[in-house]
């Protein structure tokens, strides 16, 4: 590891000074956290650090905390929920400043996110490459949420929290997009971390089940699903969760901070079972997907040919605002039809796109990139000019 590291900062010309550098050791601090060969935790001195601070006084003084608790917010559950009552006297302008008022709900955030610094099992755990991910979302009225983790023979590895407040327009749609929105914001924020691993999604939201195989007669859902085309083959399941057992997610949707004390003793145990896990679930055999065919192409004409094929396909996946007004037209030939093309935009059909998902997995991409002469004759130009001279990519 410590060669190819070397190896890795020798091409970038990155220079590094020993005096300063830490090597074979177990545990080390970088950027406020612990790391170890078990997982990832905050830093125990920067942790006594906020909770020594005083009851905020003053707007700047508000503002640097929240700034320093942010810092840790993706080992924190329900981290948005918590920070609201801060944020509604923070969010403030250069003229309103004279308004910021610290009233009993900002004590109280102000204590609960000091009293979970100090009691709750602060840390996240390295994802295990053989065991696909299992992320868990749900939403309210107020906030949406999400729990990734994986179930490995040596118990449940919790890898991250995603949470955050609904705004004013999210906050009118209705039910299913607002679930919706929960698993589409929760991939779009840890698309990163998943990287081309295979994962199961659990929603407490029945019509969501297996949504992504289905034709969905909304226009929002269907925007939200053609950004995410490229990590849709990595999906294994969209699972239906029924909410007695999907206390985790809830709790990050719906939970308020309860009643506390000024007491910050790290002895306390206060945050017990009721966030993560819950030691009497059970979860359903995973299935995995089947790999789809490979294409070989033999020649450029037949590449090209593929190509512009794929293009077409994925024109012809996205309904255009002309074709979705003839579809909302009545047919002649069949006098009931208007009666039945009025569905509601939260349903989804039980029918099956016929329009094959596309697979823009990255161990397909590398796979036709390999076999593109045109991409291996651009790359190989690019190798041929390592000192970067003017030249043209043909």
């Amino acid at each position: 590891h410590l060669n190819e590291i070397l190896s890795i900062l020798a091409k970038a010309n990155f220079q590094v000074n020993p005096d300063k550098c830490s090597i074979a050791v177990q545990e080390i601090d970088f950027l406020s956290h612990t790391i170890n060969e078990q997982c990832i935790k905050p830093n125990g001195d920067k942790i006594k650090a906020i909770v020594d601070l005083p009851t905020p006084k003053t707007l700047k003084e508000a503002n640097e905390f929240l700034g320093k608790i942010n810092w840790y917010r993706k080992f924190i559950p329900n981290f948005s929920r918590i920070a609201a009552p801060l944020h509604k006297v923070t969010n403030k302008t250069k003229h309103h400043r004279h308004e910021f008022k610290w009233g009993p709900d900002q004590q109280q955030s102000f204590d609960e996110f000091k009293r979970l610094l100090t009691t709750y099992p602060l840390f996240l755990e390295y994802p295990d490459p053989s065991t696909p991910f299992i992320l868990t979302t749900d939403a309210s009225n107020i906030g949406i949420g999400g729990i990734l983790r994986q179930d490995t023979p040596n118990g449940t590895k919790i890898n991250y929290f995603k949470s955050r407040m609904l705004d004013d327009t999210e906050r009118k749609y209705d039910t299913f997009e607002q679930e919706a929105l929960a698993i589409f914001w929760c991939l779009s924020e840890l698309r990163s971390y998943i990287g081309d691993s295979d994962f199961i999604i659990e929603t407490d939201h029945k019509p969501l089940e297996n949504f992504h195989k289905k034709q969905i007669n909304n226009k929002r859902v269907m925007n939200w699903l053609f950004k995410l085309q490229d990590i849709l083959p990595q999906i294994i399941a969209v699972k239906h969760r029924p909410g007695a057992h999907n206390a985790a997610a809830d709790y990050i949707s719906r939970h308020f901070p309860p009643s506390t004390s000024t007491n910050i003793n790290p002895s306390t145990t206060a945050v017990t079972h009721d966030d993560w896990p819950i030691g009497t679930e059970h979860w359903d055999e995973q299935v995995r997907k089947p790999q789809r065919p490979q294409c070989t192409p033999p020649s450029i004409l037949e590449h090209t040919c593929t190509r512009n094929a794929s293009i077409n396909a994925e024109i012809n996946a996205v309904t255009t605002r002309a074709q979705s007004k003839l579809q909302a037209q009545p047919h002649t030939s069949s006098p009931n039809a208007s009666s039945t093309s009025t569905t509601s935009q939260s349903t989804c059909s039980s029918l099956p796109i016929t329009t094959p998902l596309h697979d823009f997995s990255l161990s397909r991409i590398r796979s036709e990139q390999a076999q593109d002469i045109i991409i291996q004759q651009i790359i190989q130009q690019i190798q041929n000019n390592r000192r970067y001279e003017s030249f043209i990519i043909q």
